[in-house]
């Protein structure tokens, strides 16, 4: 191919660039057969581009100056890199297969500011002048390179380039229809979050601006007449309450109570309205604006919620297509260059004879109850408690956190329970818990990104790791993978060279030794271990030393582990893996505790089901359970959950409660670790699932305490458990409990209308407990155990009677009716 006329400009350096530039084309046209985008042209296709530039240049620089002499090169390389790549746009069009030599040239350059012998920002510029000229259909082909060569364009130098990388994406997605070519312009968004850093500001909206020229239209014009509505009606049966009566025209219906469902076309413009505010929320700050908003969502609601369900699918379906939507659908591959562009864009279709079988359709409602989840929690950011803790951050962005406005207690209060009944309808339908689970997470989310923005946005790298923390990583790494040698008496044990001797007799008395075969107890181990210690401090020769560090090592860990059987409380204690004294102490034992511990040494109990248990007590909190314990130590063992406050001065980490800092927290609850969360308000916590696991891999069944709330999010889980409410006293009696216990007036008013609104539940829904039991412990065993009779048929020994047989009371273990510890009695009604 003959060579690319290049203009000198009257500068011979530039024609010996471009003719340059013109022998690296021709031998990159060498190197890609067939001429195709990929593979992607390297440094050692070339050979070393310094030393060939460098007979380019003057080879007596007429500047003394460093950086000067730098500048007038770059000056001369990109004059000629301009003059080639105007050829080439100028005579090859971009659907030519010969248009490759551009994607060549843009490769050469790739490597040329890699090594520094042009400006870094050089290719990008082209790339933002080609894209200026091309059609839509020609800027996806550059597009494709780009994203082909991303990782390379933005390993080096990125600070020079960030910029105009950020103006040319935003330049084309103005140029870009979202409707129209929704794909394309979701790739520009995906190029820009994967090139710049997650940290980055420049993609942050900080400013909080809205997109208000995203306006849904719809008919403002009256309904059809009664004779054109039945041409045009639509065959759907749509239940709706009232629907028969009318079909087009007349007058709406009026909401009775917020109970009776509008027909559709009276819905219609109150239903359409509302993405005005979706649109733009701030116009809720308007107290007529948030009263029509309110009354809208109400509305809508009430004639949702009179939609017929769809019809329960077989359980072999279920399954299938639950495994679908977790698993995800795949993609079809669709050939021709312009199949992303045929893409659908989900704008609403807002004719009103349509609007009838949008609303049937169960995703476009639950389309229509994320934008009101996504408002709802807008407005929550405005409560008091979200502002006290807005009021914490020093420098907040004063754009996005609205301090002039604030939710008063009426309206926060119909915000909450209007979002608890959006999200109690998305949970309807056998897909609907996990669904809701995915939203909630997506939810979680996006208000750690807001509250990141009112932060303003501080940095989220982590530090650099210093050197001195690096190679103490290194060197334990090492340590760890280095094989170790062999003991020759491993674990401890002793030597057979003894065998060895002549006498036999000797021989079968040393192995008759008790030192061999009986099972060493803890002061064992610590008389080892301080021997052991005494030998380290004052060794003999280094190889004894050798054998006191391993035989030390071999004791701790033996005597960890007999101690874990017993005194696992203990291990919380040791802050020194060298030193683990502090299981050697001896626990005091109080008077009233022999029992427990005569039951702990003893046998455990357990029940037919051993499945982890979710007990739900409203009224008494945790007393039943803690007695449940006490009896059962062997047996049951309570989870601790995580928490984000500080411990108090009796609470131990692992044992009460998991306290973590609120970061942790967040990558657990996005992590989906666990199986019921709370992150609003003062009572921060989640149950993982990893410590019921771990409480069942120790041959414990886990006894989990939480609120209806917390059991409903376990059961949407599917985790499988034994679920036992416990029925709360007379609401006159429970009062009568509460005051005397020294609460406030507002605290016993919560306790009671949280219990009252938990035994409704249980009662009206009698699928969701396996047992609701009476506020006794004896009704809590009988439940977890099974009852007395049922015990007996099994010729089974009620868990209070055997507890007692252990520890020889006689009283208990006949059944003396006397006896402060009497056997279960059927008090639960098994449901």
């Amino acid at each position: 191919m003959p060579a690319i006329t290049i203009d000198n400009h009257g500068i011979e350096a530039v024609a010996r660039a471009g003719a340059f530039l013109d022998d690296l084309l021709q031998v990159a046209d060498t190197v890609k057969q067939p001429w195709s985008l990929e593979p992607p042209l390297v440094e050692s296709d070339f050979g070393n581009l310094r030393e060939q530039l460098d007979a380019v240049y003057d080879p007596e620089p007429s500047i003394s100056d460093a950086a000067e002499t730098r500048i007038q090169r770059f000056a001369i390389i990109e004059t000629a890199v301009r003059e080639t790549f105007k050829n080439l746009i100028a005579t090859t069009p971009i659907e030519s297969p010969n248009f490759v030599r551009v994607w060549n040239l843009f490769d050469i350059l790739s490597i040329m500011s890699d090594n520094e012998l042009c400006d870094p920002a050089l290719l990008l510029w082209l790339v933002e002048e080609l894209l200026d000229s091309q059609t839509v259909t020609g800027c996806r082909k550059v597009f494709d390179f780009l994203e082909s060569r991303r990782e390379t364009i933005t390993s080096k130098h990125f600070n020079q380039k960030k910029l105009i990388i950020l103006r040319a994406c935003n330049e084309l997605a103005r140029r870009l229809s979202r409707h129209l070519d929704p794909a394309f312009a979701g790739r520009i968004l995906i190029f820009m979050f994967q090139s710049f850093p997650l940290g980055d500001k420049s993609a942050v909206n900080l400013r909080g601006e809205y997109h208000v020229e995203n306006v849904t239209t719809f008919d403002q014009d009256p309904p059809k007449s009664d004779e054109d509505a039945d041409k045009m009606d639509v065959d759907m049966d749509v239940s709706t309450p009232g629907d028969g009566s009318r079909r087009g025209g007349g007058k709406p219906h009026a909401a009775e109570g917020d109970k009776k469902p509008l027909d559709p076309d009276a819905l219609y413009p109150i239903f359409w309205s509302l993405q005005e505010y979706f649109n733009q929320p701030k116009k809720l700050f308007e107290t007529s604006q948030f009263t029509s908003f309110k009354t809208g969502i109400e509305t809508t609601m009430t004639s949702f919620l009179a939609i017929k369900a769809e019809q329960p699918r077989s359980k072999e379906k279920q399954e299938k297509q639950l495994e679908e939507l977790v698993n995800g659908f795949k993609r079809k591959q669709v050939d021709g260059e312009d199949a992303l562009a045929s893409g659908f864009n989900a704008k609403y279709l807002t004719s009103r004879d349509l609007f009838k079988l949008e609303i049937s359709d169960l995703t476009f409602r639950r389309n229509i109850l994320i934008q009101v989840l996504i408002v709802m929690d807008f407005l929550l950011a405005l409560s008091p408690s979200a502002k006290e803790k807005l009021a914490q951050i020093e420098t907040p962005n004063k754009s996005v956190t609205y301090s002039d406005q604030q939710l008063s207690e009426e309206d926060l209060i119909w915000v909450t329970k209007m979002k608890d009944n959006i999200m109690n309808y998305l949970k309807q339908g056998f897909e609907g818990p996990y669904f809701v689970r995915l939203l909630e997470t997506v939810l979680a989310r996006d208000k750690n990104w807001v509250w990141w923005k009112a932060e303003n946005c501080p940095p989220i790298e982590l530090p650099r790791l210093s050197p001195e923390a690096f190679l103490e990583s290194k060197n334990s790494a090492a340590k760890l993978a280095t094989t170790k040698r062999i003991p020759a008496t491993p674990m401890g044990s002793l030597s057979l060279d003894f065998l060895g001797d002549d006498e036999e007799e000797k021989n079968w008395e040393k192995l008759k030794d008790l030192n061999r075969f009986k099972i060493p107890t803890l002061d064992d181990y610590k008389r080892g271990i301080t021997e052991d210690d005494l030998e380290i401090e004052m060794p003999t020769n280094n190889e004894t030393l050798n054998v006191a560090i391993e035989g030390k090592a071999s004791k701790t860990w033996r005597a960890l582990r007999m101690a874990r059987t017993t005194k696992l409380a203990t291990f919380d204690k040791i802050e020194d893996d060298d030193n683990i004294g502090v299981i050697f102490e001896e626990v005091p034992v109080e008077e009233d505790t022999e029992e427990q511990e005569e039951m702990a040494n003893g046998e455990a109990i357990f029940p037919e089901d051993r499945r982890p248990i979710v007990v739900v007590d409203p009224a008494s909190g945790s007393v039943f359970v803690k007695q449940l314990l006490a009896q059962h130590p062997r047996t049951f063992t309570k989870v601790a959950v995580h928490v984000t406050r500080k411990p108090a001065e009796d609470e131990v980490n692992g044992r009460d409660y998991h306290f973590v800092d609120q970061q942790a927290f967040n990558m657990l609850r996005d992590g989906d670790n666990f199986l019921e969360f709370s992150d609003e308000g003062d009572n921060i916590h989640g149950t993982s699932r990893k410590s019921v696991d771990a409480i069942t891999d120790n041959d414990r069944i886990a006894v989990m305490e939480m609120d209806r709330e917390g059991a409903q999010q376990v059961k949407d889980n599917a985790f499988d458990a034994r679920f036992i409410f416990i029925q709360p006293p007379p609401t006159d009696t429970l009062e009568g409990q509460l005051r005397g216990s020294g609460l406030d007036d507002e605290q016993v008013q919560q306790i009671l209308k949280s219990a009252t609104e938990a035994a409704e539940h249980a009662n009206t829904t009698p699928d969701f407990y396996h047992s609701v039991v009476e506020a006794e412990y004896s009704a809590l065993e009988s439940a977890i155990f099974g009852s007395a009779e049922t015990m007996a048929e099994e010729n089974l020994t009620p868990p209070t009677q055997a507890a007692a047989a252990a520890t020889g009371d006689e009283d208990v273990a006949m059944g003396d009716d006397d006896a402060p510890a009497t056997a279960p009695t059927p008090a639960a009604s098994n449901v």
